[in-house]
């Protein structure tokens, strides 16, 4: 299996065999992220709350009670989301209310970035945060 460091690279370049000028994609933001926070409130109900920065360019989410899918484009640290597909599971108000946020949050993001406290962060084109993660594959701190 390939690292994922070493899929960005591949990424960039077949963007370059088709043409187009595009900056490789920041590798610091793929994998897989527990989302703690969406449109600037932390989620109450975080243990299903996670999303995927696959190297492929699929996005795998879920909000907490349904799944979320999707193509996505890193060109650097600028986003583009494709549509998303999500089921329509039935679940308590407050699970619900969440996932309206990440939804809402993943669908205004423009721009993601890992600045150096080591955070997974969607901004939208005005630069305000719309969604904060943490990494779930983290290694212990030394």
């Amino acid at each position: 299996m390939r690292s994922l460091r070493t899929a960005a690279p591949t990424l960039a370049a077949a963007a370059l065999l088709t043409g187009a000028a595009v900056a490789a994609p920041d590798p610091q933001v793929l994998g897989l992220w527990k989302i703690e926070q969406a449109r600037a409130a932390p989620l109450p109900h975080k243990l299903n709350a996670r999303i995927d920065f696959r190297p492929d360019g699929e996005l795998v989410a879920h909000g907490g009670c349904n799944s979320i899918t999707g193509r996505y484009t890193l060109d650097g640290n600028t986003l583009k989301l494709g549509a998303l597909a999500v089921t329509r599971k039935v679940c308590p108000d407050a699970l619900m209310e969440q996932e309206d946020r990440v939804i809402s949050a993943l669908e205004r993001a423009a721009h993601a970035r890992v600045p150096p406290h080591g955070l997974l962060e969607l901004k939208d084109e005005l630069g305000t945060v719309m969604l904060r993660g943490s990494r779930v594959d983290a290694a212990p701190a030394q």
